[in-house]
């Protein structure tokens, strides 16, 4: 995870806070509109086992995704709590 350390001289907590959740809500989106192309069976006439492939890779994808977001979330606490 990347904490940078509040400090008199460096960015303030908001400016380091808030680029961070603009970051989060842009991944969110981002998932969601993934969720909307998930692989279906009805697309793959014949070839189960391509669509079974592509669904673990699609959901692989998201799983990739939803860690990124949940660190930059988790750094964005981190620093808040420096400055309570």
């Amino acid at each position: 995870m990347i904490r940078p350390i509040v400090n008199i001289n460096g960015s303030s907590a908001d400016d380091l806070i808030q680029p961070r959740i603009a970051a989060y809500d842009a991944l969110r989106d981002a998932i969601k509109s993934l969720q909307q192309v998930t692989p279906n069976g009805r697309d793959y006439p014949g070839d189960s086992d391509r669509c079974v492939a592509d669904r673990e890779a699609h959901y692989a994808r998201l799983k990739k995704l939803s860690v990124i977001a949940a660190e930059i979330i988790a750094e964005a606490v981190a620093i808040k709590e420096q400055i309570k």
